[in-house]
C-alpha cells in the first residue's frame, strides 16, 4: 500500500479496463501530460483541432458502441469549447466519459489563470453530472465513478476535472491514490431489470385489444441493444413499428412493417400505440403533443428509466425495465396466450400502412422528376442520388451523419436504414458541425470497413470543417458531401427579412449568406481528401460512385463539392410555422412575394378563425388562397 502510484496512469488503466479503444483529445495547458499518458498507456489518441469534435466523437463512438466514449481535454476555451459535443450526447442520451485538466484552487475567482472557467459551473445541467477533484486522492474513485453512471440508464455523459495539484501526473501512496476505491477489478457490466409478469400480461393483453396498433421505437431501445428481440416481436404480432433517429433501421425500412416513410397517416389512424424507449418529451418529437402524439390515441410507455417517461400522453400502461429483458419478457407472454402468427384482424390495418406507405415513395420519386436536367440543382436530387447509389452499390450498409438544415430536410425522406446505429444526428440540440468529429468516431469503430456519408451544409463546413483534416490524419474513408447554396440557412432573408432588415444595403452583410461559389473541394483536396465536383443532375451520382469508392479503396476521406439551388427553402417552413414565427414580426405589406406565398400555402383556416394571426396576415392569406 505504500508503493507509490502515479496517478493519471491509473485513470487510463481505468479507460483501458471501461473497454476504451481511443482517447480523443486536443493537448492543453493542463492536459498535456495526460494525453502523453494516455499513449503511453497503449491507447491511440486522436488529436482534433477544435474541442468541440471531441465531444462528437464521444457522442458518435458511445451511440455505435453502446459504451462511453473518452474524451480529454485542457482548462479555459478548451473545457468551454468541449460543451457544444457534450450538450449533444446529453441530449442524444449516449454515454461518455470526458476528463478535464482544468487550472487550480488558487486562481478560484480570479480572471487571470483560466480560473473563470469551472467544469462544475459550465457542465451543469447539459450532463448527468460533472465533478471538480481538487484532491487527487479522489480522483479514481471520480472517474471509475464516471463510467459506471454513464451507463447507467438514462445513459449520459459524465465529466470529471482535476486541477493543477495533479497535472504533472502526481505520484502518492496506492493508500492515498484509491481512497474510497478499491482499485482494478471493478469490471464493466450491464444491468439488466426485468419487468413485472404481471404488467407484461397486461400490456399483451392491452396491444392484442387494439383495432389500429402501432408502435414507436427509439434511442433506449438502441442502446439496450435489443434490434434481433424487437424484430421477433414486431413479426409475431405484426404490428406496424416506427424506429426513430439512432434507432432507425431497428426495423428495417424495407420491412413492410416499418411505417416511417408514413409516419403522420399511420399514428393518426391507429387507436393504441406503443412507445418503446424514446424520450417523447422533447422537441424532435413534439413534445408529446398532437400531430405527432395525437389526443385521441392511448398509449402505453415502455422505458429503461422513469425520468424517460412522458407525463404529456395519455398513457394506460407505464414499464421501466432494461429493454432487451422485456422483449424477450413480452414474446414469451405473446406465445403463452396462443399467439403464433400476426392477428388476422389486423391484416387490413397492416395492407393501409404498407400501401401508404409505397404511396408516399411514388410520391417522392414522382417530385423530383421534373427536377432533371435543370439548373441549379435542387438538394431533393441530392438525397435520391445518393440514397440510389448506396442500394445499388452497398445494400444500405453504411452511416449517414445528417449535418444540414436544408440539407437534411431532403436527404431524411431518401436515406435507408436497414439496421439501428447507422443514423447520426444533431439529437435534441439540433446544431451544425457535428459531421467531421462523429466520422471519425464512426470509421475507427467500423474499423475503416463501411461507407460513411457526412452530409455537410455550409454552416457545417464553418463550424467543423477543419476537423476533415482529423479525417485526413487517420485514413477515414468518409464521405462529405457538401451541399453548396452560399448561406446558412437556404432563401430564408429572401422570403422574410429582405425589405424589412437590409440596414446597409449589401446583402452579403445583412442576410445569412457565406462568400459565395468558393469551391470547397479545392481547399480539401490540399489537405489530402479525394474530391470530386458537380453542378447538375448527371453528374451527382457518378460523382458520388467514385468518392465512395475511393474512400474505401484509398482508405481516405472524400469531399464531394455539389452546388445547389439557392432559393430552394426547406420544407420545414412551408405554412403554418411560418405564419407563427413571422406574423408577429414582419408587416404583411413588408412581406417578399415569396414568403406571401409559403405563407398561404397550407395554412389553416383554424388559425385565422381563432384569432392567432394579426388582422393584415389574415387578409393577406386569405387573399392569396383565392388567387
Amino acid at each position: 500500500m505504500a508503493e507509490n502510484v502515479h496517478i493519471l496512469e491509473a485513470v487510463c488503466e481505468i479507460a483501458k479496463e471501461e473497454g476504451c479503444e481511443y482517447t480523443f483529445s486536443l493537448p492543453g495547458g493542463g492536459q498535456m501530460v495526460l494525453d502523453a499518458q494516455s499513449k503511453i498507456s497503449g491507447i491511440p489518441t486522436v488529436m482534433f483541432r477544435h474541442e468541440q469534435s471531441l465531444g462528437f466523437a464521444l457522442d458518435a463512438w458511445g451511440r455505435l458502441s453502446r459504451r462511453p466514449g473518452f474524451a480529454i481535454c485542457g482548462p479555459g476555451t478548451g473545457l468551454t469549447n468541449l460543451t457544444t459535443g457534450l450538450v449533444q450526447a446529453y441530449a442524444a442520451g449516449v454515454p461518455g466519459v470526458a476528463v478535464v485538466g482544468e487550472s487550480g484552487t488558487e486562481d478560484d475567482d480570479l480572471y487571470g489563470g483560466q480560473g473563470c472557467a469551472r467544469s462544475e459551473n459550465q457542465y451543469r445541467g447539459i450532463t448527468k453530472w460533472a465533478r471538480r477533484v481538487p484532491n487527487p486522492n479522489t480522483l479514481l474513485f471520480q472517474v471509475k465513478r464516471a463510467f459506471r453512471s454513464a451507463v447507467t440508464p438514462p445513459a449520459g455523459p459524465c465529466v470529471v476535472a482535476y486541477t493543477s495539484t495533479t497535472h504533472a501526473g502526481t505520484r502518492l501512496p496506492r493508500e492515498q491514490a484509491y481512497t474510497n476505491f478499491s482499485g482494478p477489478g471493478w469490471k464493466p457490466r450491464e444491468w439488466k431489470i426485468l419487468a413485472d409478469p404481471a404488467d407484461i400480461q397486461e400490456l399483451v393483453k392491452w396491444l392484442l385489444e387494439a383495432e389500429k396498433p402501432t408502435m414507436i421505437v427509439g434511442h433506449e431501445a438502441h442502446q439496450d441493444d435489443c434490434q434481433d428481440e424487437l424484430r421477433e416481436f414486431v413479426h409475431l404480432l405484426g404490428i406496424p413499428t416506427n424506429a426513430r433517429r439512432v434507432a432507425r433501421g431497428m426495423i428495417s425500412e424495407l420491412d413492410p412493417l416499418n411505417y416511417q416513410k408514413a409516419r403522420g397517416k399511420a399514428i393518426s389512424q391507429s387507436d393504441r400505440c406503443l412507445v418503446f424507449g424514446i424520450r417523447v418529451g422533447s422537441y424532435l418529437e413534439g413534445f408529446g403533443a398532437p400531430p405527432y402524439y395525437p389526443k385521441n390515441v392511448r398509449y402505453a410507455q415502455v422505458m429503461n428509466a422513469q425520468e424517460s417517461v412522458c407525463l404529456a400522453l395519455n398513457t394506460d400502461i407505464e414499464i421501466i425495465g432494461h429493454l432487451k429483458m422485456v422483449l424477450k419478457q413480452m414474446i414469451e407472454a405473446a406465445k403463452d396466450m396462443g399467439i403464433k402468427e400476426p392477428p388476422a384482424k389486423w391484416d387490413q390495418w397492416r395492407q393501409f400502412v404498407a400501401e401508404t406507405v409505397a404511396d408516399g415513395q411514388k410520391k417522392l420519386s414522382a417530385r423530383t422528376e421534373g427536377m432533371v436536367g435543370k439548373k441549379p440543382l435542387h438538394p431533393d436530387l441530392v438525397g435520391r442520388y445518393t440514397a440510389e447509389v448506396l442500394a445499388e452499390k452497398y445494400n444500405n450498409d453504411y452511416i449517414a451523419i445528417i449535418d444540414g438544415f436544408t440539407a437534411s430536410a431532403y436527404f431524411t425522406n431518401w436515406n435507408v436504414a436497414v439496421n439501428t446505429g447507422t443514423v447520426l444526428d444533431a439529437a435534441e440540440t439540433i446544431g451544425i458541425g457535428h459531421g467531421p468529429g462523429m466520422s471519425v468516431a464512426a470509421g475507427l469503430y467500423t474499423k475503416r470497413q463501411k461507407p460513411i456519408i457526412a452530409l455537410l451544409g455550409d454552416g457545417a463546413v464553418g463550424a467543423g470543417g477543419m476537423d476533415i483534416d482529423t479525417a485526413v490524419r487517420w485514413n477515414i474513408p468518409a464521405v462529405y458531401i457538401h451541399e453548396n447554396n452560399n448561406t446558412l440557412i437556404t432563401a430564408f432573408y429572401d422570403y422574410f427579412y429582405a425589405n424589412i432588415a437590409a440596414p446597409t444595403g449589401n446583402k452579403l452583410w445583412d442576410s445569412f449568406e457565406v462568400t459565395h461559389d468558393v469551391r470547397y473541394d479545392r481547399v480539401f483536396g490540399e489537405m489530402g481528401c479525394y474530391t470530386e465536383f458537380a453542378d447538375s443532375s448527371e453528374q451527382v451520382k457518378p460523382a458520388i460512385e467514385r468518392a465512395i469508392a475511393a474512400s474505401l479503396k484509398e482508405q481516405k476521406p472524400s469531399f464531394v463539392e455539389i452546388m445547389v439551388d439557392q432559393m430552394v427553402i426547406s420544407s420545414l417552413f412551408a405554412g403554418p410555422l411560418t405564419a407563427m414565427m413571422f406574423s408577429a414580426q414582419v408587416p404583411w405589406d413588408k412581406l417578399p412575394e415569396r414568403g406571401r406565398q409559403l405563407a398561404a400555402r397550407g395554412t389553416p383556416e383554424q388559425m385565422i378563425a381563432a384569432g392567432m394571426l394579426p388582422q393584415d396576415w389574415a387578409d393577406g392569406i386569405r387573399a392569396m388562397q383565392k388567387k
